[in-house]
């Protein structure tokens, strides 16, 4: 017995002192590898005039209020630049104008190239071998004719994402990003150039990797569940893969959406006419046809058979049409105001001490009245992201990440 006991103690001590090996082994790893995170970090710093604290989608012309908060960066989408007949569109005319009034009035312009759909909407696939070249000289032009108002670009929008990537496969979207990387590698001077992914997306990240050298930074979109020891192991991961500077480019909590009662989703079903899920779906052409436009769209995108679209309405976007959330939360932090605030105070300052981390930026600063994906108005799943409320009052949460960015800077001086 007792030598059964002391063969059980030799076994524990062996595997005690490999653990211990182990973690001095990994923690001098570690103290090497993060020194060149904070060499690259800071020179891409030189370049920002700093960390990058900034938000998506602004409104126009609240310069004040956007200083109040803190962000000295906004970031918005560029639209496809030319008409049918090459010549400049007006939209892309005005997109140039609304840099220069960002510009003027204090801030940096974080630019997003145009999705793929865009250049098979003007008629061209473009990672096509054939095609390549034009889709780069887009890529050269749209940042030279900015340069003056911009100081980053943002090469297209979460990849691996359906809706933005098609119609390209996840491989063609590899190619379409990085060949404008390369492009643009030549000429961007100062201007930052990079790419995003909402999340890890390992896979597209590993695609790319012979397009990181021409990378100032890899950009993360998080809207992660969980503590912020689950965000900074994801960009642990992605500063491990691609060794450049991470900034995160999208990262917000919804501030309303808390699951629906029974009888809420029966008052909303009344509400079209029908008693029950399964009323709506015996009469389900007549049902869909009286839901918005856009969720018309994504059930017929899903399938042309009617026979399949109850299913597609009540399992598949249930939340959308029932205009609520699932479970999903950050720890304790409810889907409302005081739970958005709350969840930006929480998180941020961990997110902030991360060596490889150079820019954060805040999605987003108003309110939507109406879900770009499905069209219902109030639907929070892209309605209640905002700093700001529809009406432009501030909410808690604006005050949160003011505080967290005020705090970061005096420490910082």
């Amino acid at each position: 017995m007792e030598r059964g006991l002391l063969v059980i103690n030799r076994i524990i001590a062996f595997f005690e002192s490999v653990i211990l090996t182990l973690t001095l082994f990994f923690s001098q790893l570690g103290a090497v590898f993060y020194l060149p995170a904070e060499k690259k970090v800071d020179a891409l710093l030189a370049k920002t005039d700093g960390f990058i604290f900034g938000v998506c989608h602004p409104v126009d012309g609240e310069y004040d209020d956007l200083h109040e908060l803190g962000a000295g960066w906004v970031r918005f989408d560029i639209p496809y630049p030319f008409n049918s007949d090459g010549s400049i569109s007006s939209a892309y005319t005005s997109f140039r104008n609304r840099c220069r009034n960002y510009t003027e009035n204090g801030f940096k312009v974080m630019a997003i190239t145009p999705y793929p759909k865009s250049y098979f909407e003007a008629g061209f696939n473009p990672t096509a071998p054939e095609n390549q070249q034009k889709t780069k000289d887009i890529a050269v032009f749209m940042l030279n004719d900015l340069r003056e108002y911009i100081a980053g670009i943002q090469v297209t929008n979460e990849m691996g994402i359906e809706v933005f990537t098609y119609p390209l496969t996840l491989e063609e979207a590899a190619v379409f990003t990085g060949i404008q990387l390369e492009a643009l590698n030549d000429v961007k001077g100062n201007i930052i150039v990079g790419y995003n992914t909402a999340g890890l997306n390992l896979d597209f990240h590993k695609m790319m990797k012979e397009y990181h050298k021409y990378c100032d930074y890899v950009g993360l979109d998080l809207y992660l569940d969980g503590s912020s020891y689950d965000y900074t192991k994801r960009m642990r991961k992605i500063y491990r893969l691609t060794k450049r500077p991470i900034l995160i480019q999208e990262f917000g909590y919804k501030s309303a959406g808390e699951p629906k009662t029974q009888q809420e989703k029966t008052e909303i079903l009344q509400q079209y006419g029908y008693n029950s899920e399964q009323e709506a779906a015996a009469d389900i052409e007549n049902f869909v046809s009286k839901l918005p436009s856009a969720f018309q769209q994504r059930i017929k995108e899903n399938s042309s058979d009617p026979a399949d679209w109850g299913t597609i309405v009540f399992d598949y976007y249930a939340d959308h049409f029932y205009r609520q959330l699932g479970t999903d939360r950050y720890l304790d932090c409810a889907h409302t105001p005081e739970g958005q605030d709350e969840y930006f105070a929480s998180l941020m300052p961990d997110l902030l001490r991360e060596p490889y981390l150079a820019g954060l930026t805040v999605y987003c600063y108003r309110d939507s009245y109406s879900c770009w994906f499905c069209g219902f108005e109030g639907c929070p799943h892209e309605t209640c992201w905002g700093l700001t409320d529809v009406n432009g009052g501030k909410k808690p949460s604006f005050y949160a990440v003011q505080k967290v960015i005020a705090d970061y800077n005096n420490s910082h001086r």
